[in-house]
């Protein structure tokens, strides 16, 4: 009988404080079951990365693809930071150095109809005992934005009973790495028994002893690094037995490692020199973040928003900038302090009677908005603010668009972020099919770019 012992995370974020005494853990760990002869793995379900941190904008990701190494991990899959936090060309840049398998099932190149080079869709790991298990992982499928960026992403459903069907006689048994939340891990888990365990992420969802549905163990780390998970079970033929999953709290359990809070200085530090070499031009005024005098930051935002198509639309919610823009050289770390969210624009075509809903969901839940809470959907404010507009306004005659009466047939183009469709205070526009990602770049570029032509002077 095989004994397998499993660690995984998830959801780091690039929360970096700790890494230094989970790295050392992991590869303390891996060592110390290999040199008894057991079976370990380690592996990261995605969402290591995360924009927010100074130097992952710097570096595309590509410091935390290679810090990982650090901690020893046999594979890892992607999540949306990974997978849309960055355009086509950085994500086949993002692990050219790693030492890791980076295992993504339902990942598709649209250009070519093949996995990229850097994912395996499928990847057959070997216990201590010669016995065969096949690892597959899948992310999130968020369609509009993989297929604006060049991939096609595949329904994780599908891919995982597809390669279940192709590799149940080949191997003993099925590993998921998921980064698709816990309600869709217990379906898969009611789906394929033949899966023996779901390490999971997304939903940021800590189970301290795991969960089992029919045969199937799910496990989830939490977010952020604060616990590392570890799996324990045994195989036999294609029988899982005694399976358990439990957590290691990485503050409260772990080692701290010398200077590790002076080292995730050094890197934020180091992020903010290279941001701060990129510039834009010299402000003669600050742009503040608040709606004061004209120009300001939200307003030449929304002028950003609308210049692409002088008869759209455009609406932002203020909660999005987190400071303003001071006077003097712009430079990228002033914007990726203003505007770390890694969000898009999108135009949303609507019809006169979606929009007037649109406006109606919107101003009912204004004053509840302007002091929400949010978090989630790759928004990092603290509230979502008060809505402002661009060629909308509410007059006594009703709404007016481009200063003309909003006609229930007519057809409407708004901009906007990506992220007002997903958030769930606007459903009708969830319901819209007609949505256009207007370019890869993030809000902060398109706003940068702006203003560098428009209000900046050559430094």
């Amino acid at each position: 009988m095989d004994k397998i012992t499993i660690y995984h995370t998830n959801d780091l974020h690039a929360q970096l404080t700790y890494w230094p005494r989970i790295a050392a853990y992991l590869t303390g760990q891996k060592q110390q079951h290999q040199s008894s002869g057991e079976t370990v793995f380690i592996f990261d379900c995605g969402d290591a990365t995360d924009r927010i941190h100074p130097l992952v904008e710097a570096t595309n990701g590509k410091a935390v693809a290679s810090l990982l190494q650090q901690g020893s991990y046999d594979a890892v899959t992607i999540g949306n930071n990974e997978g849309i936090g960055n355009t086509k060309e950085q994500l086949n840049d993002l692990f050219t150095t790693a030492d890791y398998s980076v295992v993504v099932s339902n990942i598709v190149d649209k250009d070519t109809g093949q996995r990229p080079s850097w994912a395996e869709q499928i990847k057959i790991l070997k216990t201590q005992d010669k016995r065969s298990l096949a690892l597959i992982g899948c992310t999130i499928p968020l369609p509009m934005s993989y297929d604006s960026l060049g991939w096609d992403i595949e329904d994780p459903l599908e891919t995982i009973g597809h390669l279940i069907e192709a590799y149940h006689e080949k191997v003993d048994g099925f590993i998921l790495l998921s980064h698709l939340g816990l309600d869709t891990d217990r379906k898969i888990a009611a789906l394929y028994p033949e899966i023996l365990v779901i390490m999971g992420g997304h939903t940021h969802h800590l189970l301290p002893e795991g969960e089992t549905v029919a045969n199937t163990l799910i496990a989830g780390a939490g977010k952020f690094g604060s616990h590392i998970g570890k799996i324990t079970f045994s195989l036999d033929g294609n029988q899982s037995f005694n399976a358990r999953a439990q957590v290691i709290d990485v503050k409260n359990e772990l080692q701290p490692v010398h200077d590790e809070a002076e080292k995730e200085e050094q890197r934020i530090q180091a992020g903010l020199k290279l941001l701060s070499q990129k510039t834009y031009g010299r402000l003669a005024s600050p742009l503040m973040n608040e709606w004061t005098k004209e120009p300001n930051l939200i307003s030449i935002t929304l002028e950003a928003m609308r210049i692409r198509k002088s008869d759209s639309l455009a609406a932002i919610n203020s909660g999005l900038f987190l400071q303003s823009l001071p006077e003097g050289v712009l430079n990228h770390k002033e914007l990726h302090k203003s505007l770390p969210h890694p969000m898009r624009l999108v135009e949303i075509t609507l019809s006169g009677s979606d929009l007037l809903l649109m406006l109606e969901q919107m101003d009912k839940q204004k004053d509840r908005l302007r002091h929400l809470k949010a978090r989630g959907y790759g928004f990092r404010g603290k509230v979502f603010g008060q809505i402002f507009f661009s060629g909308i306004e509410k007059q006594a005659a009703g709404w007016t668009a481009n200063q003309k009466i909003v006609q229930k047939e007519q057809v409407y183009h708004l901009i906007t972020v990506d992220y007002f469709l997903f958030v769930p205070y606007f459903p009708v526009l969830q319901k819209q099919s007609k949505v256009r990602l207007i370019s890869s770049d993030f809000l902060r570029d398109i706003v940068g770019g702006y203003v560098s032509k428009y209000y900046a002077r050559s430094t």
